[in-house]
């Protein structure tokens, strides 16, 4: 006659039996994780996905900036014919830069939203060939980065210049006496990597394109 089993042991016994099976399939999962992360992390195993992360400054295009001409030489800032477009979300960019740039003698044609849609940049400047040298002109009235490019569709004789305020914007014109100071005559520099004018890319892949 065999001895009944005492139900406290029995308890304790399955108790056990349970977490020893609990702790068991807690270290095994833990084992294999291990082994896939190293797989991972050694690239003997490929990943089921790319993240694709890069930074913005690998993605940007550069702007290939067109030579200003030969010995240019800057020109009075209030001979400059101006067209000032906003490239942002952000409402009264272009109208704060117009009101800056009328009260220091310039004569502004168009203040709107640029029809080319957004611009990620600080300040772009575009304008034609005959342009070229009031653009880089204009360019020293802002701080920052100011890229200069040609405009196909413009006439090749129109001396305008199109302001294009873009995301980096950030007040970054000079005050009305400090562009009362700009001089006419003082050498334009050419930008590093610039190119002749009669090779001068239309705006890069970094800017919108044409709606």
């Amino acid at each position: 006659m065999s001895t009944p089993l005492d139900p406290r042991a029995e308890y304790r016994r399955r108790l056990q039996h349970r977490q020893t099976m609990v702790i068991g399939g807690i270290l095994a999962t833990m084992v294999v994780l291990t082994l896939v992360c190293l797989l991972l992390w050694t690239g003997i195993v490929p990943a089921p996905y790319e993240p694709g992360f890069s930074s913005a400054k690998d993605e940007a295009t550069p702007v290939i900036q067109p030579c200003p001409p030969a010995d240019a030489a800057t020109v009075e800032v209030t001979s400059i014919p101006v067209n000032v477009y906003n490239g942002t979300d952000t409402t009264g960019l272009a109208g704060d830069v117009t009101q800056t740039l009328t009260e220091s003698g310039l004569t502004v044609t168009a203040t709107a939203d640029w029809p080319r849609g957004s611009y990620d940049g600080n300040v772009l400047i575009t304008t034609s060939q005959a342009g070229l040298t009031n653009a880089y002109t204009l360019a020293r009235a802002f701080t920052g980065t100011v890229n200069v490019t040609i405009d196909e569709t413009a006439d090749a004789s129109d001396p305008t210049v199109s302001v294009v305020l873009g995301a980096e914007y950030k007040q970054s014109i000079l005050s009305t006496a400090e562009i009362g100071q700009l001089k006419a005559g003082e050498p334009i520099s050419a930008p590093k990597g610039c190119v002749a004018v009669t090779a001068a890319p239309t705006e890069q892949a970094s800017q919108a394109p044409a709606n």
